[in-house]
């Protein structure tokens, strides 16, 4: 291959991965005039320098040097096809009015990743072996599943789990929340061997929302258990869920939060109280010391295995309005405090801008806000707000006429 063919290549990927050629010279060790010179095939570049600029752009050295594949070798990111992504929903439902966000949320993926080597913090790989091997997807083996997990956390049966969105973060998921249009659509979960576990949850879940997500993140860690392997749903607008993942992620959850070792105990204990039958407001109160909706407890209390309530019973209590009942009950439900994106995601794209490898403009998109928020935000972490251009386009005009 000749340097001329190489230098295309290499400026193709610098393009790609939107970096420039002073970013790229600082990392290399270079000068900006010689990474120019590179691209246009009037200087070598010798092993280490190509074998560093691959790391950089998160290609393959293969990839600047095959004629024959390097038209199709792709980042490892992509190879993974991130877009394949495993969904929160008990039922098959059409997903095509929340295309734009599952898309978005592989883009955010992508672009964590693209911070993740600007910055030199590219991760050790990730095994996308199960925790567990389950051979068939049934209820009992979801209780035991759920059981298993328990005993590794440290979490007796007898404890209620009122916040998942912990224990997905001591376990490396970066979680966020953000609005979705599906109605059965809870949350979404995507992994891949360089990067790890990221789970999307719905944040427009009204005043109750906190409970709602908390059986979603448990419905994800599910996921992040047992389903790392497998390929989801790719987001088509005649696609769905496919339902034994989904059923299984559903018992899973139900178990881990609402083990019956606990339930039993107390819902004595409210019957005792009130000296009278099952009623909505002690569903309500179970509901809220398990950190799950009402729905949810309904649900449990009336599944097959448990059994506290009949169908009857449980048809009755639905029509219940949980505004009501925690007004009866005196309590209430904290807001959701999951924010946009994860922290990790955030302290990156800030300290890519405070070190001038992104541009204010490219800050702004990264972060999902207009240019003036992104500036309100900088001023908030005391950086300085205008580092040079506002965008990628004047960025490259700048270095082209320096």
């Amino acid at each position: 291959m000749n340097y001329a063919e190489l230098g295309r290549r290499i400026r193709q990927a610098r393009e790609d991965a939107t970096l420039s050629q002073d970013v790229v010279a600082r990392h290399l060790g270079l000068t900006r005039p010689a990474v120019s010179l590179i691209e246009s095939g009037k200087r070598k570049v010798d092993s280490l320098e190509l074998r560093s600029f691959s790391k950089l752009v998160g290609k393959s050295v293969a990839f600047f040097l095959d004629d024959e594949t390097a038209t199709v070798k792709a980042d490892p990111v992509d190879d993974e096809d991130p877009i394949n992504i495993l969904f929160s929903a008990n039922q098959v439902v059409d997903i095509s009015q929340d295309r734009p966000q599952v898309e978005r949320f592989a883009q955010f993926h992508k672009d964590f990743g693209s911070l993740a080597r600007m910055l030199d913090r590219w991760p050790k790989p990730y095994s996308s072996q199960p925790r567990y091997n389950i051979y068939k997807p049934t209820p009992a083996a979801a209780r035991w599943m759920a059981n298993q997990e328990r005993a590794r956390l440290g979490l007796p049966l007898s404890s209620p789990i009122q916040d998942m969105c912990n224990i997905l973060q001591s376990q490396g998921i970066r979680v966020m929340a953000w609005d979705l249009s599906t109605p059965k659509l809870g949350g979404c979960f995507i992994f891949s061997q360089t990067l790890g576990s990221f789970v999307l949850v719905k944040r427009n879940l009204r005043y109750h929302s906190t409970n709602m997500v908390n059986f979603v993140l448990a419905h994800e860690y599910c996921h992040d258990s047992i389903h790392r392997q497998h390929k989801g749903i790719t987001c088509d607008p005649n696609s769905h869920y496919r339902k034994p993942e989904e059923y299984f992620a559903q018992w899973f959850a139900a178990n881990l939060l609402m083990p019956e070792e606990a339930l039993v105990p107390r819902l004595q204990g409210y019957q005792e109280q009130s000296k009278g039958a099952i009623n909505a407001e002690i569903v309500m109160n179970l509901a809220l010391d398990f950190g799950v909706s009402y729905t949810a407890m309904l649900n449990r209390m009336s599944s097959k295995g448990v059994e506290l309530i009949d169908t009857g019973t449980r048809k009755q209590l639905s029509k219940a309005k949980v505004s009501d009942l925690l007004v009866k009950i005196g309590r209430s439900i904290t807001p959701l405090q999951i924010s946009r994106f994860p922290m990790e995601y955030l302290d990156m794209a800030f300290e890519a801008y405070s070190l001038g490898y992104i541009s204010l403009g490219k800050l702004a998109e990264l972060l999902d806000v207009p240019i003036e928020e992104a500036k309100a935000q900088l001023e908030k972490r005391n950086l300085p707000v205008y580092l040079g251009t506002s965008s990628e386009e004047e960025l490259l005009s700048d270095i082209e006429n320096a």
